[in-house]
């Protein structure tokens, strides 16, 4: 008898489940939002709470267990007449210059390759397996392993250049051209993921515009750029986007194989930042050029949106 009475007693009344269900029908928007809320705590913890403190820092001479001193603007005064902050800023957009359109080139390339070929031969899964394996290692084993080809001592390519006859430059102790080949290498590791981005918009096409395309003469130039290019652009704008953040922010292949050299030539924004802060301990300073490096992406991700552009495609 206690037992029943103490299992009825946990159960909610049946008015409180009523009235409960009466609210949930009557403001269904509560229940998505109710959805929402893991995501955004745990958004808001590990997010916009590190961005919202890294400004903090910014405006302060951090100080670690001592506290901080607030000093305004004056590590952005420093770091705005600092010729190296300059130089770093230069080879990052240099830098993102060349890997943002490899990156996006390559991609769509073998994705178009890849889905013309799937069309009419098999063995499509498998090439596409293969280009895109170097996304699934990690950005030390790229770079160990491309440092290895590279090298201008024993290094594989410069080898077969050798002994192919042509000219042999030591890429990355070559003020011109180690950023060409950090942007080759991040290319090669990052386009497989792009091209199954692409591939994926590309099955989402209807075939039968290809098809009354073929009727009307269209060729296949033509085709790419009134069929294939307005209906990816989705796919474009979430691989543009994603491409932008990556050649900003771009550290560990840098770091590992180049360390900012020769001279400073290599170095980017995110490695002076990493040096800046955890060599010389100008935290301040370090935390002034990440807010610049994250306003830099918010403005270059603007500018791609606006260029590509969705106001059709979202209506």
């Amino acid at each position: 008898m206690t037992t029943r009475t103490a299992s009825s007693a946990k159960k909610a009344p049946p008015g409180f489940r009523k009235k409960l269900s009466h609210f949930l029908y009557r403001h269904q928007g509560i229940e998505g939002v109710l959805y929402i809320i893991p995501f955004v705590v745990v958004w808001a913890l590990f997010l916009a709470w590190p961005v919202i403190y890294g400004i903090y820092i910014s405006l302060h001479e951090w100080q670690g267990l001592r506290g901080a001193k607030f000093v305004g603007f004056d590590n952005y005064i420093e770091l705005f007449t600092d010729p190296r902050f300059w130089n770093a800023f230069a080879n990052t957009l240099k830098f993102s210059a060349m890997v943002i359109p490899l990156i996006m080139f390559f991609g769509l390339l073998f994705a178009l390759m890849l889905w013309g070929w799937g069309r009419t031969r098999k063995g499509t899964a498998i090439i596409q397996a293969g280009m895109f394996f170097p996304y699934l290692l990690t950005i030390s084993i790229i770079a160990l392993v491309w440092r290895w080809l590279l090298d201008g001592d024993y290094g594989l390519i410069l080898w077969a250049l050798r002994s192919l006859g042509l000219p042999t430059p030591t890429f990355l102790s070559d003020t011109f051209w180690v950023l060409p080949a950090l942007a080759f290498v991040t290319a090669w590791w990052l386009a497989g993921y792009r091209m199954v981005v692409f591939q994926a918009g590309l099955e989402d096409i209807p075939q039968d515009l290809f098809e009354a395309a073929k009727i009307d003469g269209t060729g296949p130039w033509k085709q790419f750029l009134h069929i294939i290019v307005p209906l990816l652009k989705p796919s474009l704008l979430f691989s543009l986007v994603l491409t932008i953040i990556a050649g900003f922010r771009t550290f560990g292949q840098v770091l590992m194989m180049t360390e900012g050299g020769p001279g400073r030539s290599s170095e980017v924004l995110a490695l002076y930042l990493y040096q800046v802060g955890f060599e010389y301990f100008q935290i301040g300073k370090a935390a002034a050029s990440g807010v610049i490096l994250l306003l830099l992406v918010l403005i270059m991700t603007l500018i791609g949106v606006r260029i590509i552009g969705l106001k059709s495609e979202l209506q």
